[in-house]
């Protein structure tokens, strides 16, 4: 499917609208630059776009530095929102072996700013996602077939401190939330369809991953 009648099916389609705002540009999503924290942790950026081969969404976040070497328990992490709650994971030390795997759990209330705290399971059945490592950062590539364009979508980016054992994942602490700010009830937020259809539409140089 090519980028023309992604942006087609889209435009067409309607779809109920729930999810994080994170206007005017629902591709990026900026944090400020934190100096109290080490620069491997510290989230500038968050961009979303299709990948050359159109079967892909994918998710570049960008850090102040890098690591190669230090505590294995901290990871870079992508969060999306969509019927349930997603997460993927990247290691935040360039040495360490990544495993593509998706967790998954009920969605928390969208008033708790802690949200991404607590305990996932594996879904083994999510497949043909995709962890790749960049310099001072990650991407994430969800397939854009296993998105309902019919259902809520939402993503940000935290970098955090967690631990596996077996098919459970449990996040202890936060270090940086990647997002444009907090959701309030009176606005109104994106579906899959929306913030499909921006990404599609023309984009400037500056503006792509």
């Amino acid at each position: 499917m090519n980028r023309a009648l992604i942006a087609v099916v889209l435009l067409m389609v309607m779809g109920s609208v729930s999810g994080m705002r994170i206007n005017p540009d629902p591709r990026v999503v900026v944090s400020f630059m934190d100096k109290s924290i080490a620069p491997e942790l510290d989230i500038l950026r968050v961009m979303a776009d299709i990948s050359p081969d159109n079967h892909h969404l994918v998710f570049q976040v960008k850090t102040r530095g890098e690591r190669i070497q230090g505590n294995d328990h901290d990871y870079l992490l992508l969060h999306i929102t969509h019927g349930k709650t997603y997460v993927l994971l990247l290691p935040v030390n360039k040495e360490k072996e990544n495993q593509v795997l998706v967790y998954e759990r009920s969605p928390q209330p969208d008033d708790d700013d802690l949200l991404i705290l607590g305990k996932f399971k594996v879904n083994s059945h999510l497949t043909n996602f995709n962890i790749t490592s960049i310099f001072r950062g990650g991407e994430f590539s969800v397939p854009l077939d296993w998105i309902d364009f019919n259902t809520n979508f939402s993503f940000d980016a935290y970098t955090v401190r967690a631990r596996i054992k077996g098919d459970t994942l449990e996040v202890s602490k936060i270090y940086d939330w990647g997002r444009k700010g907090k959701t309030h009830n009176n606005e109104k937020p994106l579906s899959a369809i929306t913030l499909l259809n921006k990404i599609c539409a023309p984009k400037s140089n500056n503006q792509r991953l």
